[in-house]
């Protein structure tokens, strides 16, 4: 037995000695060109960043590419060309026409680079905005620290659009905004709290893209899915260390701003494949991962790989406001229709930032210019 144990041990150590680190071979991907590109009917929504790709195991950003000559070309029609307001980021100082088509080319020294033609749509619309009560199973961790499902009851926000000859196809960026205010002496009753507070959350998780399903002829895509919003707002709102475990925060309501593109076909089919492979988990029914091409080849270079894809978008913004209730209430939705900037992440605002005498005391500051109410 002794004799065997001490062959096994020796087998061991041999199959340990012989153990040697794989390092995989990756081809180098440096230098190639990255185009992002969003150009709409607005200046302020114009700009196409240029960056060169790194090598896998390079722990540096993308290098931006200056200099570069950067034009939108009219079919047919005129040029223009696009200044560099920063290191890679080049904007227009014009919009292109509804109905007209435009390309993109882009001169690096002596490659060029011309992306597809497409042709500019219509402003898109939402011809309704509405919502509902829904359960959906979600996963969260329990005491042990396993997920376990549960069902969690929220609201789910929709829209209609509508299906023309000359837009079919949309894509919806939406943030979210909780407002919210913290009293730090309540008994006084004052008409304006200690803190105003918000809380930013995007759905960025893949693409929201909205078009005509396949072999179903319609005038409009109906019931489209924007987001759900859990009626737990602590879901949202966080406690800050500023507040001590007495001191209650008050959701005073949420404000949903959607941003709606319209877009072309190719474009609704190019994003729906990065979604197929952003929502991969790693089952054996996901879909097989490959290189997606975008629209954009080197003239110059055609063996050359551009990533990136060129569109036109029309745009349009739409505002709402609510309070949200748990059923069977119902709770009123505002249409907002003034677009004042709302912030990228979580704050705080104090309203009487300044200590003192009382009459030596300025007035409280009012909420920030963007803030909301029902009423």
């Amino acid at each position: 037995m002794r004799k065997e144990l001490n062959c096994l041990i020796l087998i061991l150590i041999l199959f340990v000695s012989c153990e040697e680190q794989y390092t995989p071979s990756i081809e180098k991907t440096d230098g190639q060109l990255v185009v992002e590109a969003l150009i709409t009917n607005q200046l302020t929504k114009n700009f196409v960043h240029l960056t060169q790709t790194r090598n896998y195991n390079d722990n540096v950003p993308l290098l931006e590419v200056s200099g570069a000559i950067v034009d939108l070309v009219e079919k047919n029609g005129p040029k223009f060309r696009a200044a560099e307001s920063s290191p890679g980021f080049y904007v227009f100082n014009s919009v292109p026409e509804s109905g007209k088509n435009y390309f993109l080319r882009i001169g690096i020294l002596s490659e060029v680079y011309e992306s597809a033609e497409v042709t500019m749509p219509s402003l898109p619309t939402i011809s309704n905005f509405h919502s509902e009560h829904v359960v959906k199973k979600v996963y969260v961790k329990n005491v042990e620290g396993t997920p376990q499902a549960v069902d969690k009851p929220g609201r789910e926000f929709y829209v209609d659009v509508p299906v023309t000859n000359s837009l079919s196809y949309y894509r919806f960026d939406i943030k979210t905004v909780w407002e919210w205010h913290c009293d730090l002496n309540p008994k006084t009753f004052s008409i304006i709290p200690s803190y105003y507070g918000w809380y930013v959350f995007f759905e960025k998780e893949k693409f929201n893209i909205a078009g005509p399903k396949n072999f179903i002829q319609a005038d409009k895509i109906e019931k489209h899915p924007l987001l759900t919003i859990s009626y737990n707002v602590y879901d949202y709102l966080y406690r800050d260390t500023l507040f001590s475990k007495h001191d209650t925060l008050y959701a005073k309501g949420c404000i949903l701003d959607i941003e709606q593109y319209g877009t072309s076909k190719e474009s609704y089919e190019y994003r729906e494949k990065l979604n197929s492979q952003f929502s991969a988990v790693g089952s054996l029914f996901d879909p097989i991962q490959n290189q997606i091409f975008g629209n954009i080849i080197c003239k110059t270079n055609p063996s050359k790989v551009v990533y990136g894809y060129f569109d036109l978008n029309s745009y349009a913004q739409y505002r709402y406001f609510f309070k949200l209730s748990t059923p069977p209430d119902d709770f009123p939705i505002k249409q907002v229709l003034s677009y004042p900037d709302l912030p990228d992440s979580n704050g705080i605002m104090e309203t009487q930032p300044v200590k003192g005498p009382p009459d030596e005391i300025p007035p409280p500051l009012p909420p920030p210019i963007w803030w909301e109410k029902l009423y």
